[in-house]
């Protein structure tokens, strides 16, 4: 009886040590800079929809600001790099400063990368820049 008790109180310890193993992974930030933004600085939202867009698709910000990409609907990435017309449409070329990886729809996943130099920053969606799913930053 006493190692049945035993046995019992094992499995629901481990379950709820398993349950708890994901908690707040869909909350999870990904953060393209090593940096922490400057005092005063702003962190910017641009919209990852359903439409195949950024919302919204331009922004202009201040050198030491952030840009959170927030994940709204469908699964989407962002990368950094240009997009040019290729044999079968258009295909971005990365230049290597950030990519997301894939953030999934349903989880509110985000990416948040910290821009430290000024300059104009193409970046569009690996899985829909065919659909035109691009946009850029410029820090002044």
């Amino acid at each position: 009886m006493m190692k049945k008790v035993v046995i019992i109180l094992n499995i629901v310890v481990f379950l709820m040590i398993f349950s708890f193993c994901g908690y707040g992974i869909a909350d999870q930030t990904n953060s393209g800079s090593s940096t922490t933004p400057s005092p005063g600085a702003t962190t910017h939202i641009v919209e990852m929809t359903g439409n195949y867009e950024f919302v919204p698709s331009s922004l202009t910000i201040k050198q030491g600001d952030s840009v959170k990409w927030v994940l709204i609907e469908k699964d989407h990435e962002v990368a950094s790099g240009t997009v040019i017309e290729g044999p079968d449409g258009r295909e971005g070329v990365p230049d290597g400063l950030w990519n997301s990886d894939t953030l999934t729809r349903g989880r509110k996943e985000s990416f948040t990368y910290t821009f430290n130099s000024t300059g104009t920053f193409p970046y569009y969606c690996e899985s829909h820049v065919d659909q035109g799913m691009i946009g850029s930053i410029t820090v002044e």
